[in-house]
């Protein structure tokens, strides 16, 4: 198989589709940790193999679950997620997308400070060392983040409904 994902939906570009696959598998290895089940592993393992293949999948879901026990261990606080196949995305998810786009452009600045933003200082090599193993996982298997990286960041931004000075009482 070509680096292409299967069940591809023809409305979505390719770069959203790893957006995708980087969020719901973080959701679902992360929630392994807040809940202590393994079905949440087995959920982000059968999401992986059912888009990659199995063979792909394994490299793939080992720097995931790597990059998730970084960020897990290491967090600022506790990490914020939108519930699985949700549409949207909330900060902390979109930093995580935004850490691992930057290493696979190779902007190590940029990386660098969006983990700044996600996890304590002690934890900046453990989760940087992890997002490029998984950058570089990703981009082995033909699967690259879009830039900007996250799909709701380049969502047009609404148009104000008042004026600043007017309140809404």
């Amino acid at each position: 198989m070509t680096g292409r994902l299967q069940d591809r939906s023809p409305a979505s570009a390719p770069g959203d589709e790893v957006e995708t696959l980087v969020v719901e598998g973080l959701r679902r290895w992360l929630a392994g940790y807040q809940t202590g089940s393994i079905e949440c592993w087995e959920m982000a393992w059968t999401f992986y193999a059912g888009r990659l293949g199995v063979s792909r999948a394994r490299h793939a879901v080992t720097g995931l679950s790597c990059f998730a026990r970084a960020l897990n261990g290491w967090a600022k606080c506790g990490l914020s997620l939108m519930p699985y196949d949700c549409p949207h995305r909330c900060a902390h998810e979109c930093l995580a997308v935004a850490l691992v786009a930057s290493w696979q452009r190779g902007d190590r600045e940029a990386a660098a400070n969006i983990a700044e933003e996600l996890v304590i200082s002690g934890g900046l090599p453990f989760t940087l060392e992890a997002a490029a193993n998984f950058a570089d996982t990703l981009r082995r298997l033909d699967l690259v983040l879009p830039d900007p990286a996250c799909l709701a960041c380049r969502r047009p931004v609404p148009m104000a409904t008042h004026g600043a000075a007017e309140t809404r009482h």
